[in-house]
């Protein structure tokens, strides 16, 4: 089993590695392009982009809340990736929904 979590991992990095070079790749293209634009155009605004997050990043985020203060919130911790995940665990939860979960995950202990 240590295999596959290293070969996710793996896969995870690579993934991530493409996205960056997607990201490079079309803020050249926005560069060369904006020099030929007439002086009245502008570029269009820019969506903020919403933070990705690996699954070894969230696994990680998700332990050190559970292991936080003696434990203190592992149930928050258990159910909020259980209101995430079909099978109930963060293998089940779909990558685009990390972000929402990573949201939340930071307002356990805040009250």
């Amino acid at each position: 089993m240590g295999k596959m979590n290293e070969l996710s991992q793996i896969l995870d990095e690579m993934i991530e590695a493409g996205n960056r070079m997607v990201d490079a790749a079309n803020a050249l293209k926005r560069f060369y392009s904006t020099e030929d634009t007439a002086p009245e155009e502008k570029p269009k605004a820019k969506e903020p982009e919403k933070p990705t997050y690996t699954k070894e990043q969230v696994r990680q985020m998700l332990a050190a809340k559970s292991t936080a203060e003696d434990g203190k919130y592992r149930r928050q911790v258990v159910t909020l990736v259980r209101s995430y995940a079909n099978g109930g665990s963060l293998t089940d939860i779909d990558p685009e929904k990390y972000g929402a979960l990573v949201k939340e995950l930071e307002v356990i202990g805040d009250a």
